[in-house]
Order: C-alpha cells, then structure tokens, then sequence
C-alpha cells in the first residue's frame, strides 16, 4: 500500500513540474520583465530539470535506505 502511495506522489509532483515548466516557457516576459528569449528559456527549462531531477535521485536514495533499514 506505501509503494501506491509513493508511486501517486510521484506522479502528482511530475504534473505540477510539467505544469509550472510549460506555463513559464510560454510567458513572453519574466519576473523582472525583461524578454524571454529562446535561449533564456532553454537555459531556465534546464535548471528546473536539474533540479526536478536532484529532488528525484534524493528521493529514490532515501526509499532506497529506507528498503534497505528494513531487511
């Protein structure tokens, strides 16, 4: 039942990644109003797939000792 659960969260946090990532690609200008560019938007996409994915390998490295603390 835990792994179900864990499997949803997942699958919540990448829609919500998806989410936020197409709506700032698609913006014509940013925070400070300067132009997003292709460039700046590429580069900004690649942060927060980084990121996304950092918060990914920490939280399969955690299930990970936690399957392991229980054998």
């Amino acid at each position: 039942m835990k792994y179900n659960k864990w499997k949803t969260f997942q699958v919540i946090q990448f829609l919500l990644f998806l989410s936020i990532s197409v709506f700032l690609f698609f913006r014509k200008f940013d925070g400070s109003g300067a132009e997003n560019t292709i460039d700046v938007k590429l580069i900004s996409l690649a942060i927060r797939l980084g990121f996304y994915l950092f918060l990914l390998a920490l939280e399969y490295g955690i299930r990970f000792l936690i399957m392991i603390g229980k054998k």
